[in-house]
C-alpha cells in the first residue's frame, strides 16, 4: 500500500544515508561494530516516517529544512539506544531473526554503545535549539522510568513509558521546529496514544485483552485525529493516512512484524 507522499520518501532516504554514516570513525572497532549493529539491520523506520509524515502535512516544504531531517536521525538513534538497553536488560539473544549485539560483542560494550549513541544524538539535538534539547532530556527519562517499570512487573504502566515518549516525539518535534504551538498539545496526546497502541501491540499476548485494550486506545487516536484535521485542514491526510494504517495494524496484532511501511 503506498501511503507515502514521494517527498516523504525522497526525505527518508536522505535520513537514511545519514545514519549510514554515524559512528564509522569509533575506536576500538567492537565498540564501531556494536553501536552500528541495528544501523546496518534496520527496522521499519516508523519513527523517521512518523516524524517526516507529520512535518509534511503541517508544512510541504518542512522537508527541505535540515532541522527536520536531523530530528527524524535523532528519534532513530535513541530507538536504537533503547534497543541495546532493552536487548541488555531483558537478555534478548536474538531479534529481528539475528543474533543481537549483546551475544555478539558482550553486555558491556553494547551499553557502552548505547551511551555513544546518546552522546552522538545530544550532540546533533543542540543545533536544534534549547527547547528540543530540553524536550529530549525528558523523553530520554521517561524512557528509562518506563524500562524500570517493565522490570518490576508493571507493564500497564510500562506502556506508557517505555515506547510511547519517542513516538510522541515524532510529532512534538516538528510542531516545536516549525513553530505550530496551535498543535502542539494535540501533537503530544496523539503521540503518546499511538505509542501506547504500539507497545499493546507488542506485549500483549492475550487476544481478548489485546483488543480491548487497542479498542479504548484507538478511540481516543481518532477523536485527536479528527480534531487535528479541524487546525490543519486537508494538507492533513498524508499523516491520517499513515495513521488509519498503524491503527489496522494494530488491531490485527501485526504493528511489530517485519512488514514494512514503505512501499
Amino acid at each position: 500500500m503506498h501511503i507515502l507522499p514521494r517527498d516523504v520518501l525522497v526525505a527518508l532516504e536522505r535520513v537514511v544515508a545519514d545514519l549510514q554514516e554515524v559512528g564509522r570513525d569509533i575506536k576500538p572497532e567492537s565498540l564501531r561494530d556494536a553501536a552500528r549493529y541495528y544501523i546496518e539491520k534496520p527496522g521499519k523506520m516508523l519513527r523517521p516516517i512518523l516524524l517526516l509524515t507529520f512535518s509534511y502535512s503541517l508544512d510541504r516544504r518542512s522537508l527541505m529544512d535540515p532541522r527536520v531531517l536531523q530530528a527524524a536521525t535523532i528519534v532513530e538513534l535513541l530507538h536504537i539506544v533503547s534497543l541495546l538497553q532493552d536487548d541488555v536488560m531483558d537478555k534478548h539473544d536474538e531479534r529481528r531473526g539475528a543474533k543481537t549485539p549483546r551475544v555478539i560483542y558482550g553486555d558491556e560494550r553494547t551499553v557502552l554503545a548505547s551511551d555513544w549513541l546518546i552522546a552522538e544524538s545530544i550532540k546533533r539535538a543542540v543545533k536544534l535549539g534549547e527547547e528540543v534539547v530540553e524536550y529530549l532530556a525528558d523523553v530520554a527519562q521517561r524512557l528509562s522510568m518506563g524500562q524500570a517499570l517493565d522490570l518490576e512487573g508493571e507493564r500497564e504502566k510500562a506502556a506508557e513509558l517505555k515506547t510511547a515518549p519517542l513516538i510522541e516525539a515524532t510529532l512534538v518535534l516538528p510542531a516545536l521546529l516549525l513553530k505550530r504551538r496551535d498543535v502542539l498539545e494535540l501533537a503530544k496526546r496523539l503521540g503518546a496514544s499511538l505509542g501506547v497502541l504500539y507497545q499493546y501491540s507488542d506485549d500483549l499476548s492475550d487476544e481478548g485483552e489485546r483488543r480491548d485494550k487497542t479498542a479504548e486506545v484507538t478511540a481516543e487516536v481518532k477523536n485527536v485525529l479528527a480534531k487535528m484535521r479541524e487546525v490543519i485542514g486537508e494538507a492533513f491526510t498524508p499523516f491520517e493516512n499513515l495513521v488509519n494504517e498503524i491503527l489496522k495494524r494494530a488491531l490485527q496484532a501485526s504493528l511489530t512484524v517485519a512488514r514494512s511501511f514503505i512501499p
